[in-house]
């Protein structure tokens, strides 16, 4: 054991990717004494967990919430010592605006959209009667019609109709995961659904078994969701993890069993003998061209989009839940982020209002950008809201992650990481491996590093 203490501290790591990947994954390989480096393009950690300035108040730029279900993060936020600093998301409701009325709450009996009653009132406020006439016909229909279909989108258009399809599962797939229903697998979405179906023989009689007593709510440590990736830096600091931002890592080389990794500003290459790759998909597969030839991922893959904060005054906002997505191939959504988290609302004087907005990504200015951002959510949040009511604003563009349950999400990434893992000291984590959620993230970097850093640290150790 004593070779293995020694070997573990001689041995060096470099995690290139600051996002929650691979802060995790420097987090588990710095625990057990490896000398870890950290590498991230950006001038901070985050990735995803973003934050922007607006005038005095800093904010989340894109993700603000946790489900309360969410364990990997859960224990991540009581190491650093943030529990008690939970707060829970209220008037946390989801509202669909491509209904024949304009925006309003979304259905409350679904699952991934699909209503357990059609004739439910807050269904067919959305598929009106034409739409849920359609949508009775499941109940009817011979049970031998009744067959196993992985595409989310032609189980539903199928078995209920398009209303259904483009007025409830739709937006919230387009919006959440960036990608049509017809390319989420029902198997890994609600792997019950599908048995359920063939027992009860209608999809509607399937969603009422299987539903769930209310989603889990939301959660946030007060002064936003950044301030994790604040405290799991300075938990990197506590085991001594060498962390150097704004460096972009411009090339990886090997020499023997030694990877040597450049970055802008660092003169001389950073030597490993664990390289852990956290970037996202592009940047990786460009790093690693020279070294190993990856598997194409399952497509398609989600567009970037373009995140708008706006700092408003005097608008007499109706109360429409936490987001509200309007309709079309690439919905526009708002989430009135001041009045869903508390710490927010208190925070700013009284009259104003903070939105995020989403709208799809162009390459236009700025200015342009919040423009098409404040006339949508005026739309949208059931409000007018002037150009002179906009105090301060902020954009920040993102590219998303596929999520787990892509078809053939779990077959690529196999391929992918079998071809990575025949290449000794190397290991790849990210959301466009995990899938786009931040506890799958977490959990997939805990149980990679886990696995690269075992098979390092047994090579050449007896482990008599």
């Amino acid at each position: 054991m004593t070779d293995l203490v020694t070997h573990a501290h001689d041995t060096r790591v470099v995690v290139v990717g600051g996002g929650m990947a691979g802060v995790v994954a420097a987090l588990e390989c710095a625990r057990l004494g490896l000398r870890v480096t950290l590498i991230e393009a950006g001038p901070h950690l985050g990735g995803s967990l973003d934050r922007a300035a607006l005038g005095d108040l800093t904010v989340d730029a894109a993700a603000d919430g946790l489900p309360a279900s969410a364990k990997t993060l859960a224990t991540l936020i009581d190491e650093v010592g943030l529990t008690g600093d939970l707060e829970t998301a209220r008037d946390d409701e989801l509202w669909l605006g491509a209904g024949p009325n304009g925006p309003a709450p979304a259905p409350a009996e679904t699952v991934l959209g699909i209503p357990a009653n059609p004739w439910a009132e807050d269904v067919r406020r959305h598929i009106e009667t034409r739409g849920a006439w359609r949508a009775y016909l499941d109940r009817v229909r011979p049970p031998l019609t009744v067959g196993r279909r992985r595409s989310l989108g032609e189980l539903v258009s199928s078995r209920m109709g398009e209303r259904v399809r483009d007025r409830l599962v739709a937006p919230y797939v387009l919006a959440v995961h960036g990608v049509a229903p017809e390319f989420i697998d029902v198997d890994a979405a609600a792997p019950s659904l599908n048995p359920a179906l063939t027992r009860t023989g209608s999809l509607s009689g399937a969603v009422a078994q299987t539903l769930r007593a209310g989603s889990p709510r939301r959660q946030a440590p007060r002064g936003g969701l950044f301030r994790l990736i604040d405290a799991l830096d300075a938990r990197l600091r506590d085991f001594d993890v060498d962390i150097r931002t704004g460096a972009a890592v411009t090339e990886i080389r090997r020499e023997r069993a030694t990877w040597l990794v450049r970055a802008e500003g660092v003169e001389e290459p950073v030597p490993a003998d664990l390289l852990i790759v956290a970037a996202d998909e592009d940047t990786a597969r460009r790093l690693l061209a020279p070294h190993v030839e990856l598997p194409e991922s399952a497509e398609p893959r989600p567009q970037p989009l373009d995140v708008v904060l706006l700092r408003i005054a005097g608008v007499d906002l109706p109360g429409r839940g936490s987001l509200v997505i309007g309709p079309g191939a690439e919905p526009v959504t708002v989430r009135p982020i001041s009045r869903t988290w508390p710490w927010i609302g208190a925070a700013l004087p009284e009259g104003e209002h903070i939105l995020r907005v989403t709208v799809p990504y162009t390459d236009a200015p700025d200015a342009d950008v919040v423009e098409t951002a404040r006339i949508a959510a005026s739309e949208l949040s059931g409000a007018p809201i002037p150009a002179d009511a906009v105090r301060a604003s902020a954009r920040i563009t993102y590219s998303r992650a596929a999520p787990a349950s892509l078809l053939g999400h779990d077959e690529a990434v196999q391929s992918i990481r079998s071809r990575a893992r025949s290449v000794p000291g190397l290991a790849l984590v990210g959301g466009w491996l995990s899938g786009n959620s931040l506890e799958r993230v977490a959990a997939d970097a805990i149980a990679e590093a886990d696995a690269a850093r075992h098979a390092v640290l047994w090579r050449g150790v007896d482990p008599a």
